[in-house]
């Protein structure tokens, strides 16, 4: 782990390996209280974590990350495409990080690296966007929202894949 930066998918595979267990202090852990209590509240948060993932994106992370299984086994065993799993992998890690997040504000005091990828994240008008976009009527189309998006903060997005995944993984 870098001294900025938390490497989600370490939490996962050293920290949660069997999240229905309590987990064995690490014998190169210092046997101090406060580390095991905080290795604990890391377990605990990864268990919950992962159990608001969709039963596919769990059974993958638990055949990869607990079992050690490789993408190819995963892929005889489920009858996907190794390039499916990639996906799946993918959005699995995105919502766990999203999940575990908080956690790692008030353990760590680090905030996570903005997703300039994102024309959203990247704009200094960030939160009155994200405020238009959560004020959206669920049941009209994206179309009113990009045109004011365009307009006032000169973001030119091309299609609602852009707003609905910003909304849905920043």
């Amino acid at each position: 782990m870098s001294s900025n930066r938390i490497v989600y998918q370490n939490w996962i595979a050293d920290l949660g390996r069997d999240p229905g267990q309590r987990p064995d202090p690490d014998p190169f852990v210092a046997k101090d209280p406060i580390e095991i209590e905080r290795r604990e509240k890391i377990c605990r948060a990864v268990a919950e974590a992962l159990e608001r993932l969709t039963d596919d994106e769990r059974e993958f992370v638990e055949r990869y990350y607990f079992m050690g299984r490789s993408y190819r086994e995963i892929s005889e065993l489920s009858g996907r495409t190794p390039h499916r799993l990639e996906a799946l992998h993918q959005r699995a890690l995105k919502k766990l990080q999203k999940e575990l997040t908080p956690l790692v504000k008030e353990l760590y005091s680090l905030t996570p690296a903005t997703n300039y990828d994102c024309p959203i994240c990247a704009s200094p008008d960030r939160n009155e966007i994200d405020r238009l976009i959560e004020s959206r009527d669920p049941t009209s189309t994206w179309r009113p929202v990009m045109r004011q998006i365009r307009e006032k903060y000169n973001i030119g997005i091309v299609t609602p894949q852009t707003l609905i995944g910003h909304e849905k993984y920043h």
